[in-house]
């Protein structure tokens, strides 16, 4: 019995030395770990930005026309029975170029007689004129010698300048019967106002032509507008001077407005706007080409990147970062890329106002002064920790 408990005794105190010596091994091993080994985490990396003050605008784009500048409604002066005919359909004419002859010839005589009458009335008078002042002649060369009383002087030029008078009303009376006469001529041959294209017509031969229809519709050849509609909403964008584009198989024809229409159409409820192209084009008249124009703008005003920028529940909000260094926050027991500096995630409500695809104007909630975070991360959030990348590294 005594040599079982001997060995028994032993064995446990061997036990109990191991057990020490592991625990003291370990104890040895932990101290010896490096300390950087102990705790490191990496950070999620996002990219930053300043605000910026920019310039956004807002484009809208329209189907427009192009359409003639300028229509002519070729009418007749005169009345009577069409001649001849000079044009048709399609024909390029000349400014003066003949559309066609007008029979007037009862007004061209009318108006002959009424000039071959006053040139006779300017003729009688002017033998008038001639003896009244042979008279008055003779009556000076009296009144010098005294023969005559100066009554009888006075008389006598007084009959002189009545003369003169009427042979000038007689003068007014012929110029005026020639004008018509000469007018008349003229109204006979039916020409065309402008350089430009024949639209239509609407005239035959032995046909009466008269002083309310048309014979002819002749489109500008010079300069040719824009025509588009807009809504109600958009008219208020636009004003005479402001500039506008059509764009046309990959070609771009600055214009600009020259005539907005503030009553509706009657058939769309859409109001009526004209431009005119600022250079040459060389669109055929009914092109359908697509129409943008600035209709909002905001012009130097605080504004970020688009992406930014964050909604939930009708709000919008924005992150942005402080730097831990900047407020004497060590940043211990963490894993920081070159280069890059780790700092802590706010959370921002903010009030926006335009937008495009890359600029947001921002109205309240934020300063030139802070960083915005741009990048989405799981990280994002009030107090987070991140590290950021330099802004020209983003």
């Amino acid at each position: 019995m005594k040599k079982t408990e001997k060995r028994s005794s032993l064995a446990g105190k061997i036990i109990l030395l191991l057990v020490l010596a592991a625990i003291i091994a370990l104890i040895v091993l932990r101290l010896r770990k490096p300390k950087d080994e102990l705790v490191t985490k990496p950070l999620s990396t996002v990219s930053v930005e300043a605000p910026q003050y920019a310039d956004i605008y807002i484009h809208t784009d329209l189907v427009g026309t192009v359409m003639p500048g300028d229509v002519y409604y070729v009418v007749p002066k005169a009345v009577g029975e069409v001649r001849e005919i000079f044009v048709h359909q399609g024909d390029h004419v000349n400014e003066g170029d003949p559309i066609c002859t007008i029979d007037n010839q009862k007004a061209i005589d009318g108006a002959r007689i009424s000039m071959d009458a006053a040139e006779v009335q300017v003729n009688t008078l002017s033998e008038s004129v001639a003896l009244a002042r042979t008279n008055l002649d003779r009556m000076a060369a009296l009144r010098q010698t005294g023969d005559i009383s100066a009554q009888a002087y006075e008389q006598a030029k007084s009959a002189y300048d009545q003369a003169v008078s009427g042979l000038e009303g007689a003068r007014l009376q012929y110029d005026g019967a020639k004008l018509q006469y000469d007018t008349q001529v003229e109204f006979s041959t039916v020409t065309s106002p402008v350089n430009g294209t024949v639209e239509s017509t609407d005239m035959s031969i032995n046909a009466i032509a008269s002083q309310t229809s048309p014979l002819a519709v002749i489109s500008s050849l010079d300069v040719a507008k824009l025509e588009f509609s807009v809504t109600d909403r958009l008219l208020d964008s636009l004003y005479i001077g402001s500039k506008v584009e059509a764009q046309r198989q990959g070609e771009i024809y600055p214009a600009h407005i020259t005539k907005i229409s503030r009553l509706p159409s009657q058939t769309s409820g859409l109001y009526p706007v004209e431009a005119a192209f600022d250079g040459l084009q060389t669109m055929a008249r009914g092109t359908a080409v697509k129409v943008t124009f600035v209709s909002e703008k905001a012009e130097n005003v605080l504004t970020v990147s688009t992406d930014s920028i964050y909604y939930d529940g009708g709000k919008s909000y924005i992150y942005t970062i402080s730097y831990n260094e900047d407020a004497g926050v060590q940043d211990e027991g963490v894993l920081i890329s070159e280069n890059n500096r780790a700092g802590t995630v706010h959370k921002h409500e903010i009030q926006t106002g335009l937008s495009d695809v890359e600029r947001t104007q921002i109205l309240d909630g934020l300063s030139e002064d802070d960083v915005v975070i741009r990048t989405w991360t799981s990280q994002l959030y009030e107090g987070a920790q991140v590290q950021a990348r330099r802004p020209e590294d983003s």
